[in-house]
């Protein structure tokens, strides 16, 4: 029986690695050109805001790819000039240059790049997927404090940890056609 685990576990971790290497080989040079679309802004009462966004990924010579944000009309203002690049040695790791001293760790996972964050007292979760034609750009934000935690007893014998729960404020979602 151990044996069975063991070899499960063996098999999930190798697959694991093996994916990602293979995820990286198409991430994100598959995803490079100039993405287009509207921000759809929303809370819980529905849409607050719409925006034209378009988003640029470019292989650079030096191994790094563009990723230019661009919310409303392509102004110095509106744009966000972002550099990615894989993390050495560290497969499915990338990072998000904003270069202004701020690094962010994202990770590819089955064909969909996550980022996740606290600033100013926020906690933000970014991911990105390509779904057909499609890049499908989400941001789910909301405060860092948790709203309640529950658990922190124990049950028929068993210790039930503490678990914290989060208030979700805004959802930030684009789909994006390649132009």
């Amino acid at each position: 029986m151990i044996r069975h685990v063991i070899f499960a576990i063996l098999i999930w971790v190798s697959g694991g690695y093996l994916s990602a290497q293979a995820d990286s080989l198409v991430f994100p040079a598959a995803w490079q050109g100039h993405w287009v679309g509207d921000l759809v802004i929303s809370t819980v009462q529905g849409e607050a805001q719409r925006v034209p966004m378009s988003l640029r990924i470019e292989a650079l010579p030096d191994g790094r790819y563009t990723y230019t944000i661009v919310y409303g009309a392509d102004t110095p203002e509106n744009t966000r000039p972002y550099y990615l690049q894989a993390v050495p040695d560290s497969p499915g790791h990338f990072e998000t240059d904003e270069g202004n001293g701020i690094l962010l760790d994202d990770y590819f996972i089955n064909g969909k790049l996550y980022a996740r964050f606290e600033v100013m007292g926020n906690l933000l979760l970014s991911t990105l997927e390509q779904q057909g034609e499609h890049l499908i750009y989400e941001i789910i934000s909301g405060p860092m404090a948790p709203t309640r935690t529950t658990g922190n007893t124990v049950v028929d014998g068993e210790e039930i940890p503490p678990v914290n729960g989060y208030k979700i404020t805004v959802q930030q979602r684009a789909r994006l056609v390649r132009q």
